[in-house]
């Protein structure tokens, strides 16, 4: 099989699992073309097809690399991982957690802004193929609430609870603990507003300590 048949299969696969999107963000054509040859073709694809788009109510989100490299950039500075690469942010949650794709190593790296946790997970072995990069790409855009979603600090899910008391997020917004947890904050939906997500995500590398966890998974 081609790899041109391969990609367009894999787009398919991928926007099953996303589902019916629950915001239309449409990608300028001039922005996906510059990641050519820095993410899969599959990924490109997609982002002509989905757009940024968000799927799940808003808890999960196909982000712009233009818009999220800044928030990327502060996040990582300074940081001794165990890898370097090339990192181009590709999805993000309403609670601003954001997965990074590789040049080099793949699917390697996510953050997660309210507990301060960067983990890096080196996948190099598996760019060797394009089918092994489109499979990468099949996992990571996956709007699954295992993995969009987390505990609060009264040990329950936050996402639908935030939906609820605060009402839904856009492409543009995020659910923030205000003040910030690393400021006294609590991240339960009390301790919670809407907040421009850049921003709130650029914020929080100012005031959350960063650590880097070596899980594999």
């Amino acid at each position: 099989m081609g790899v041109e048949a391969l990609s367009k299969i894999g787009v398919k696969q991928v926007l099953a699992r996303l589902g019916a999107p629950y915001s239309v963000v449409p990608a300028d054509d001039h922005i996906v073309d510059r990641y050519s040859g820095v993410v899969p073709d599959i990924l490109l694809d997609v982002w002509r097809s989905a757009g940024f788009s968000g799927y799940s109510d808003g808890a999960f989100w196909l982000c712009n690399p233009d818009e999220w490299q800044p928030a990327v950039d502060d996040w990582l500075h300074g940081l001794e991982l165990p890898f370097d690469d090339e990192w181009v942010p590709f999805t993000r949650t309403a609670l601003g957690s954001v997965s990074l794709w590789g040049r080099r190593t793949g699917r390697s790296l996510s953050f997660y802004p309210h507990n301060g946790f960067v983990i890096p997970n080196d996948r190099s072995e598996m760019m060797d193929t394009e089918y092994s990069r489109c499979a990468q790409i099949l996992v990571g855009a996956n709007p699954d609430p295992a993995k969009t979603d987390f505990d609060g600090d009264d040990g329950k899910r936050m996402f639908r609870r935030l939906c609820k008391r605060l009402g839904k997020v856009d492409s543009s917004t995020m659910y923030g603990c205000v003040p910030a947890v690393g400021l006294g904050g609590s991240f339960t939906p009390k301790g919670m507003q809407i907040v421009k997500a850049v921003d709130h995500v650029r914020f929080l590398s100012t005031v959350t300590p960063r650590h880097v966890m070596n899980w594999k998974f």
